[in-house]
Formats: structure tokens, sequence, C-alpha cells
């Protein structure tokens, strides 16, 4: 009897153990690789072999003299491009760039990559360094994509796995409380028409400076509030958004209707879900390259690659005068600078009984960052469909390299959508700390009340 209750209790217990299996974190040795030959975040610290990715020696820790801008330019301003790639000569640096980009320069007239010295200028905070350090011996994720052991900031500085490489860009340092002011635009061939602008204020707790309280019990990863400021019929309108650490969890969100004065749960604010903030142009997590979760896709990690991507984008942010951003094919390319950068190329093939109008997906990150830095987008007939650029900047005073414009181009219809135009004021991106009391449905709530 004893036997056989013993046989019983091994069934279930492998049963159990076979239903989440625990992908274990590195070990100590392999994590102290961390404070030598990889960056604090998991890149490799040493340039390439024939010196145009340079060794990273920290990051760039200070700027040019700012001015009247909270952006400010990090090199000197007379640094010229080494290189100007368009269709007369894609085919000749094809190794160097993603498929996107070859699709956008083959088929989107003036488009072009204007290519400049690399600057490995990345950095985070340093007690965002030590969580992660602390993170490769700890944090863990099973097969069910359910992480645990986290200590905040980047989860898996050395990924084992596609999910967890994926996990990161999710996780990725991009300021700790951040006030936006900025405008989406839809581009069709003539003059961008705006689909909304709005106020943004975001907090990401896995970042807390030691001794903050994190009122959200190491739960959530970030949390944003966005008010629309335009169209006029919108004004007003205010959405919450809480996004939990796991990265199988729907997404919590409410909106705030000013003309009702009521607060209603928003029902689905992820995956292909078309966007509001672009007219349903695009998705909800076609942003930053890819934002929400990911389980519905089967992820790999295809390997490193050296490409030419969007990087130091501090002058572009600091433009004046939409019709100096935004053209009517693309972006102003005079004004993004490009470097080429080592970065973690991922793939994401749709799982076996999921549906997603995107199949298939690849991103490229920045090894420096974790930051998605261009994503690329085949439909349903393998016809490649979108390509995502995201713009990033450098702030010494967070100190981070933060992340802010990105456009998703549509090779098919030949269009294009521009999220987080910044406002050409001073207080277009600021950093201030903001009360976590902030980001509650109460708090919503009552803040609309007039």
């Amino acid at each position: 009897m004893n036997n056989n209750k013993t046989t019983l209790l091994s069934f279930i217990v492998l049963g159990v153990l076979s239903c989440s299996i625990v992908h274990a974190a590195v070990s100590p040795a392999e994590a102290q690789k961390l404070k030598s030959e990889l960056t604090p975040l998991g890149g490799e610290r040493a340039g390439n072999a024939d010196g145009t990715i340079p060794t990273w020696t920290g990051g760039q820790k200070t700027a040019l003299p700012a001015g009247k801008t909270n952006r400010p330019p990090l090199f000197n301003p007379d640094e010229k491009a080494l290189l100007k790639i368009d269709s007369s000569n894609v085919d000749l640096y094809k190794d160097k760039l993603s498929e996107g980009e070859q699709a956008l320069l083959k088929n989107i007239p003036g488009y072009a990559i204007n290519v400049y010295p690399t600057h490995r200028s990345a950095l985070a905070p340093e007690a965002s360094y030590e969580r992660v350090f602390k993170n490769a011996t700890t944090t863990k994720m099973d097969d069910k994509e359910l992480i645990s052991d986290w200590n905040g900031s980047i989860p898996f500085p050395i990924p084992q796995s596609g999910s967890e490489a994926m996990a990161n860009t999710q996780f990725a340092f991009r300021g700790i409380d951040v006030q936006t002011t900025s405008s989406v635009y839809v581009v069709n061939g003539s003059a961008p028409v705006l689909a909304t602008s709005s106020t943004a204020l975001e907090t990401m707790p896995g970042d807390y400076p030691p001794g903050r309280e994190d009122p959200f019990k190491g739960q959530t990863r970030y949390a944003v509030l966005v008010e629309t400021k335009a169209p006029a019929y919108q004004a007003g309108e205010k959405i919450l958004g809480l996004i939990d650490k796991q990265l199988n969890a729907v997404a919590q969100a409410w909106t705030y209707l000013p003309g009702q004065r009521r607060l209603r749960r928003t029902p689905n604010v992820q995956y292909d879900v078309p966007s509001p903030f672009t007219s349903g142009v695009t998705n909800y997590d076609e942003q930053n390259g890819f934002q929400g979760s990911i389980d519905r896709y089967d992820w790999k990690i295809v390997g490193k690659k050296e490409l030419y991507i969007p990087y130091n984008n501090n002058n572009f942010l600091n433009a004046i005068g939409l019709d100096q951003v935004l053209k009517p094919n693309s972006a102003n390319p005079d004004l993004m600078r490009w470097e080429l950068h080592r970065t973690w190329v991922i793939e994401g093939n749709l799982k076996e009984g999921q549906r997603h109008v995107v199949p298939k997906r690849r991103v490229y990150v920045d090894e420096d960052s974790w930051q998605i830095v261009l994503a690329d987008h085949w439909d349903a007939k393998g016809s490649f469909w979108k390509a995502t650029q995201v713009l990033s900047y450098i702030n010494p005073d967070v100190p981070g390299m933060i992340v802010a414009t990105n456009f998703v181009y549509n090779v098919q219809s030949k269009s294009y959508a521009a999220f987080n135009v910044l406002s050409e004021k001073k207080d277009g991106y600021t950093y201030r700390e903001v009360p976590a009391t902030t980001f509650s449905p109460r708090s919503l709530e009552a803040s609309g009340v007039r």
C-alpha cells in the first residue's frame, strides 16, 4: 500500500514538472562575465575585428551644452557621414542591412541611409546594473513564459532562449519617470495627417532607485497614463495602462470618457488589435518594434549580426518644423543618423493554434541596451509587409538610452505611421518623479471630475 502510494505520488510530481519546466538561470561563473568580457547588460564589451565598432567603455556620460533643449547634442556637429546608401547601391551593402531596410531602399522614392561613425553611447543607472547582475543567477522563465525571482530591470542579460531575449526587449530601460508631449501622424504620399496628440506619463518600477517604494509590489514592469489633446472630439480622454511583469498576461487598461464622466475597462490593448492612436492603420503590438505579450509566437535567437541601425538620433529629435521631419514618402533621411552596431536577431513564428495578422516577424535588438531598433513583418501570404524603425537618443542626465520617435512603414501600400513625434517645445520629453498613486483607476476617475 505504501509502495503504491509512493508510486502514485511520483507520477503526480513528474506530471507537474512536465507541465511547467523551469529554465535555470546562468551559473555564478557565467554571470561574472557581466563584469569582464560582457557589458553590464550582456553585450560584448570588445569592439569588432576591423575597428568599425569600438569597445564599450561605459556609454556617453557627457554631452555638448544643451542650450534651450533637454535633448542635448552628443557629438561634434561637424561629424560627417561615412557613406550614403540609396536605391543605386543598396546591393553593395545588403549584408549589413535588414530585409526591411533593403525593401524600403528599393521601393520608397528618395529613401536613403546616411551612415556615421559608431559611438557605443548606451548606458543605464548603476542601480539597474546591480539588479541585472543579480537577475543573471536568479531570474527564471518556465515553458509557459512565466517569470520568477525577478529583481527589476533586464531579467536575462545572458539569454538562453528566444523567449528570454524577447523578454529583455520588453523590460529595456527607457527612463524611470518620463513625461512626453507628442503626436502621431499617418503619411500616405502627401502631407502628414494628424491621428492624435497627447501627453503621456510613464513609470518603470523595476528601475526605481534604492529606497523608493514600489507600490506595485514587483508585479508591474511598466505603467502609463495618456491624455489625448487632439483631435478635438477626443480631447480630454485618458487611458491608463498597467503592464504586468508576466509576458503572457493581458494588459490591464481603463479609459476615462469626459463627455460621459465615466471610467470603463478597456477590453484588449495588445496583439493585432488596431491601435486607435493611428486610426487603426497599425496594431497595438507594432509600436517600438514590438510591445506587449510575447506568447503567440515561437521565438528563436537567429544569432548576432553587424547591421546599420538608427542610433544616437538626438539631432533628429531636436529638429524644428513638421515639414522638415516628415516627408511625403518617409521621414527626412537627411536628419537621421545610422551607425554600425552588433544586434541580436530574434525571429518569431506564430504558434500552432494561435492567430495574428502577422504570422512571422523578426526584430533586431541593440546589444548594448536591449532596445529593439528595427523590426520586419510578413503577411499571411509570406510577402514582406512592414518595416519598423525605432529612434534612440542619449540623455546623460538620466542617465540612459531613451527610445522615442518610431516609424512603421507599410511597403505594400507605400505609406507610414510616425509615432511619438515630439513637441518642439522644451517640455517635449522631461524627467520627473511621478507619484505612483497617479497610476490607479481611482486616481484616473478622480482626475476627470470637473
